[in-house]
């Protein structure tokens, strides 16, 4: 393997219990997402099908930031 690789910095990063800013945007988007889901369709399943995909999407770009 080249040497230069094992130095390099991995882009993402995980979010650790300390950042609080992240972790309210994740919640914000979770909540707001499975709230309107839920209006819009009167189903519990279906807005946490839709919230939890919001939720590890919203994980994830907030790791790339």
């Amino acid at each position: 393997m080249d040497s230069g690789l094992k130095s390099s910095h991995s882009r993402y990063r995980k979010l650790r219990p300390g950042d609080w800013v992240e972790w309210l945007i994740v919640a914000l988007l979770f909540a707001v997402s499975g709230v309107g889901v839920f209006i819009l369709t009167g189903s519990i399943a279906s807005s946490l099908f839709v919230g939890v995909l919001v939720l590890v999407v919203a994980i994830g770009v907030v790791a790339m930031l």
